[in-house]
């Protein structure tokens, strides 16, 4: 397919039309209230929140409304959705533009939490692979990490779902061109699997519809006999 047909998401007005009009907003706000109450009943004390993949930063938002006196880190390569963060986050959060396919070379600091939302069904296997052994590293002991993404159902489940979610969403008011799509979405059996070779907890799914779902992980308090570098 010719890189024409392809919008970015480095375009402003690609940006602002997206995130303006999310179909998936609604359904999308509960498994962020059940990330940030998972993290509460826990007792952690969250002094630093990631969220990698920002985009407008409506997860970060969530965590910083439920942990008011942690900061945020928002990261994304984005400068069209640094802007649009901006507006809804503001100054009190770190802005950070960088390659989330190679966040194991962004020095990042230390923190309790690290969510990231549909962006790691954009990379290959090994770069997902990858990204979980940097979260892991970046947690602290006992820290929690949130996947909230697209994966793959098995055929023909995916289409089914495909073909029917747009009555629980409802459809954009007008067509945006599609943004690029370059791997087919890994199963979540698959993911559950690399993050414990990560070095993870057994990880779990607390929510799902469709082929959307909310990946939870926890780094034990001690390093895990599993784990790798």
């Amino acid at each position: 397919m010719s890189a024409g047909r392809f919008e970015s998401w480095h375009s402003q007005s690609y940006a602002e039309a997206w995130a303006g009009e999310d179909v998936l907003a609604d359904l999308l706000a509960l498994p962020r209230r059940i990330s940030a109450a998972l993290v509460a009943d826990s007792g952690l004390e969250v002094k630093h929140v990631v969220d990698v993949g920002s985009g407008p930063g409506e997860y970060l938002s969530v965590f910083l409304a439920a942990f008011p006196a942690a900061r945020g880190t928002w990261i994304d390569s984005s400068d069209a959705m640094e802007r649009l963060a901006h507006d809804r986050l503001g100054d009190g959060v770190t802005y950070l533009q960088a390659d989330a396919e190679r966040l194991d070379v962004a020095d990042l600091p230390p923190a309790e939490v690290v969510v990231t939302s549909r962006m790691l069904h954009h990379f290959p296997p090994e770069s997902q692979q990858r990204f979980y052994r940097t979260a892991l590293a970046t947690l602290e002991p006992g820290g929690f990490l949130f996947n909230l993404d697209h994966f793959g159902a098995p055929d023909p489940w995916e289409q089914r779902y495909r073909r029917i979610r747009e009555q629980f969403t409802g459809a954009r008011s007008r067509e945006l061109r599609p943004h690029r799509h370059d791997f087919p979405l890994s199963p979540v059996e698959a993911h559950l699997a690399w993050l414990e070779e990560a070095g993870f907890e057994p990880p779990d799914v607390p929510w799902r519809a469709f082929f959307t779902a909310l990946l939870a992980a926890r780094k034990p308090a001690r390093p895990h006999p599993r784990a790798r570098p």
